[in-house]
């Protein structure tokens, strides 16, 4: 008989402030926030408890906390490198280290290979399964060859929270496996605890969605395991744009197709609509979603709302897609401004380079391809799309006789700004509110014997429309599935979030997050609306 699998959802918790936390003993004991271009992009727990709120004014927190310690978090590379060194640290102890990453602060195990390998262990000691009293002799194993290797648990009880608060009438089947999913969850954060010093939160489920709902049920530091025969009751009571895929414009299309048919304005208003799960289930049905979203889309949605995520959990590869550094601002409309941003810019997106592509030995792992330039102008709104295009990358960026300030030099003048002339056309003025420099098409560096000159010499030339086009098909669905923004495609769905714990989307580079053209801050797309009416109500 075919089974379900059995997969691990982790959040750290308030990870941005926990990385200061591993590097600052000290601010445990006090209420700190992280903040990044003037606004709290987050805030430890004692902080939360006192009334500090993420995405608030820098300005405004202080004049409400003055006391609050605030710590700078723009330079990302402290996040960065501690997100990778608790990602590897997690795959080493998954078999065949089938783990996703997603951003800086989450991961998804697919744990279903140890489960099936314990059950089989289970099964043969004959152990009564239904029996009401722990089973404190099972040793659940980590290693297929080395039976030592492994934590005693029992096999009649579950580690943690019950999502829905109740237990399944028998530990038999896949209630079983989620059962010892709860305990490997349990001795996977212990480890992560005890080694590395950071809590984090879990969710054990039979698919992704399920797992991630579930462990946002219970936070900080603790985790949740939600039953198959529970989901259903969890998931009713959620407002849909809390499941993950359903962004803010998703639900509204559907909420708008559901409600279409009424002429009451008690009913059209989107504060009186019921957006339950529970509702929209009994409103709607799949061809609704299919219209409304297409058929991809509609779908997947319509499954997500009764417990069903075919999407597995694809291991993430050493080496990223692309990397990207940009900044936003109220207005740029000189060629000065712009070239003086695109040289700070390139710093930062060689030092991730070095930092992403290259190895213990300063050998390169991988080589990207091509440069891409993107913009957005100020006449395209609040809510506007990006423009782009792209070149061959310049191979000066891989020399080892060359310095850092050189390198920068010559992507500017001969790659960026040429760029950029294309990206304007003929206009001899503009008024742009964000850059974003890129290298994309990464692939493995060949052999140390191979001549480096001759991969270049190979590369596909492809002219900048083409480039421009493809340039959405470049982030895997693995990391699209993160950012909140909207996709190009309209049948592309938008992924939300469970819960405001979230951190590094907000400023992460490579998102496709937004900004304000009033101030200039960085945001997620939920937020910008909130962010745009404060400013609309102080003016």
């Amino acid at each position: 008989m075919l089974r379900s699998p059995v997969i691990i959802a982790l959040d750290w918790d308030a990870f941005y402030c926990s990385v200061e936390e591993h590097f600052n003993p000290e601010l445990k004991k006090i209420a700190f926030a992280v903040k990044q271009k003037g606004i709290i992009c987050t805030c430890n727990y004692v902080a939360r408890a006192l009334g500090v709120k993420k995405l608030q004014l820098l300005v405004d927190a202080l004049k409400q906390f003055p006391d609050l310690v605030i710590v700078n978090g723009e330079d990302l590379s402290r996040y960065r490198d501690a997100s990778k060194e608790l990602w590897y640290f997690a795959r080493d102890m998954v078999w065949g280290g089938k783990v996703e990453r997603l951003g800086f602060d989450e991961l998804f195990l697919d744990v279903t290979e140890m489960i099936d390998f314990n059950i089989a262990l289970l099964d043969n000691l004959h152990v009564p399964r239904a029996s009401s009293l722990p089973v404190s002799s099972f040793f659940f194993r980590m290693s297929k060859d080395d039976p030592s290797v492994g934590f005693s648990c029992p096999v009649s009880s579950v580690a943690g929270n019950l999502a829905t608060g109740s237990l399944p009438g028998d530990f038999m089947g896949d209630n079983l496996r989620l059962v010892l999913g709860s305990h490997l969850c349990h001795y996977i954060r212990s480890q992560i605890l005890d080694l590395k010093g950071y809590t984090s939160s879990g969710g054990v489920s039979v698919n992704k969605t399920l797992a991630k709902m579930a462990g946002a049920s219970h936070k900080p530091n603790q985790q949740t395991v939600l039953f198959p025969e529970f989901a259903q009751d969890f998931l009713d009571s959620y407002d849909i744009g809390r499941i993950p895929w359903i962004g803010h414009k998703s639900k509204a299309t559907i909420l708008d197709a559901i409600y279409k048919k009424t002429d009451n304005v008690n009913h059209t208003m989107a504060g009186e609509r019921d957006a339950t799960v529970f509702n929209v289930r009994h409103m709607a049905n799949k061809q609704l979603f299919i219209n409304s979203l297409g058929q991809s889309s509609g779908d997947k949605l319509w499954d997500l709302l009764h417990g069903v995520d075919q999407t597995g959990v694809q291991p993430t590869p050493d080496m990223p897609t692309q990397i990207s550094i940009e900044d936003t601002f109220k207005s740029l409309t000189s060629l000065i401004e712009v070239h003086n941003v695109l040289r700070r810019l390139s710093y930062s997106l060689l030092d991730r380079m070095y930092i992403d592509l290259k190895d213990s030995n300063g050998d390169w792992l991988g080589h990207p391809q091509t440069a891409r330039l993107s913009t957005r102008p100020r006449s395209t709104g609040y809510y506007g799309s990006r423009i782009s295009r792209s070149d061959s990358l310049p191979s000066i960026v891989f020399s080892s006789s060359h310095g850092r300030g050189s390198i920068v030099d010559y992507l500017v003048d001969n790659c960026w700004m040429p760029l950029f002339s294309k990206l304007i056309g003929d206009a001899k003025i503009f008024d742009i509110v964000l850059l974003n420099v890129a290298v994309v098409n990464i692939e493995k560096a060949p052999a140390k014997s191979s001549d480096i000159t001759s991969f270049f010499g190979k590369k596909k030339h492809m002219d900048n429309k083409q480039l421009d086009d493809v340039h959405r098909e470049e982030l895997p669905v693995t990391k699209r599935v993160k950012v909140v923004g909207e996709y190009v495609d309209s049948e592309v769905a938008h992924f939300d979030f469970l819960d405001d714990d979230d951190e590094d989307v907000i400023f992460e580079e490579d998102s496709y997050d937004e900004s304000c053209v009033v101030c200039g801050l960085r945001m997620m797309s939920f937020a910008l609306e909130a962010h745009m009416r404060f400013h609309e109500l102080g003016d």
